[in-house]
């Protein structure tokens, strides 16, 4: 069996839903779809930035995920918070992972956008870049045309609803697909 961790925040963790409407459950239904045998285990928290992913981390990686898939950004972005510091944060979390043996996935939140124009293009290209210097993938953006969208977001125009996550879930599909493949194939090397 795979194991991902999906490791974020309100976005992952699936706010104002019932947990079988979240991204982490949605994810592991396609996954499952598709024909693998995986799990993916809901590491979101709300409100929830990179600083605090990193502090949680730990403790999840003692499901010995084969994939994390990274999700942070939109609390960090609204707080305002230094583009170095966030990316610190989300650096380690890469190498904590990348330490276990487990391959990660950085999503971003392009979509997201601070009213300061400067300090939204380099929160977003920090994590374009830290995906390139790491040699992981990477989603730009975890919300593809979800925010502000009524028929995909809750009222709030931020957070997704039930079909604003399976659009998260088929944007990220994509991206996943060779890493799972990857995964399968070290596991039947690990059998035999």
């Amino acid at each position: 069996m795979i194991i991902v961790l999906a490791l974020g925040d309100s976005l992952t963790a699936g706010y104002g839903l019932a947990p079988e409407h979240s991204f982490a459950f949605r994810l592991e239904q396609a996954l499952g779809d598709e024909g693998n045998d995986v799990q993916v285990i809901n590491g979101g928290v709300s409100g929830d930035t990179a600083h605090d992913g990193l502090l949680r981390l730990d403790g999840l990686l003692k499901h010995h995920p084969d994939l994390v898939i990274v999700e942070f950004g939109a609390n960090d972005v609204y707080m305002g918070l230094p583009v170095d510091d966030v990316r610190s944060s989300l650096e380690r979390i890469i190498d904590r992972c990348r330490e276990t043996g487990a391959f990660v996935f950085l999503a971003g939140v392009a979509s997201l956008q601070d009213p300061d124009e400067d300090y939204s293009m380099r929160f977003h290209k920090a994590f374009d870049e830290l995906a390139k210097s790491k040699g992981i993938s990477f989603l730009p953006d975890f919300l593809p045309g979800i925010p502000g969208n009524p028929e995909l977001t809750l009222p709030d125009g931020i957070h997704p609803n039930e079909s604003g996550v399976d659009r998260m879930v088929e944007n990220i599909l994509p991206g996943l697909r060779p890493l799972m493949a990857q995964i399968s194939s070290q596991e039947i090397r690990k059998k035999n």
